[in-house]
């Protein structure tokens, strides 16, 4: 799968860097590799980074799946997308928007250093 997963339980942060090209299938599995992580706690705050990412193969029905599904995190939980490509932004926008009620802290950003700084 072309994502990389950290959990820091010190900083509690999730952060998946996705690379490459993802499918509807990668981004549908990401959900349980986070859940079966030993180290995942609900109440963290998740990053998504799509910096590395070439092409977003992701259709509509998979973006309605998702956010139909209820979030692995807590309700206070922070939720930041790393689109620095506006096609991305894009997709991560419409996600935003189907999935507004059940993760009201979501928010996208161009860049890993405004994502931390949204942490602080």
């Amino acid at each position: 799968m072309p994502v990389v997963l950290k959990i820091d339980p010190r900083r509690q942060v999730v952060y998946s860097a996705f690379y490459g090209k993802i499918t509807d299938a990668e981004a549908l599995d990401h959900r349980s590799v986070i859940a079966a992580d030993a180290d995942f706690k609900p109440h963290f705050s998740e990053i998504v980074d799509f910096s590395a990412v070439t092409e977003a193969a992701i259709s509509d029905d998979t973006m309605a799946a998702l956010a139909a599904n209820p979030s692995l995190y807590s309700e206070s939980a922070l939720h930041i997308v790393v689109a620095p490509v506006d096609s991305v932004f894009q997709l991560a926008n419409k996600f935003k928007e189907l999935a507004r009620s059940s993760r009201p802290n979501f928010f996208i950003v161009r860049t890993r250093a405004e994502a931390y700084q949204l942490l602080k």
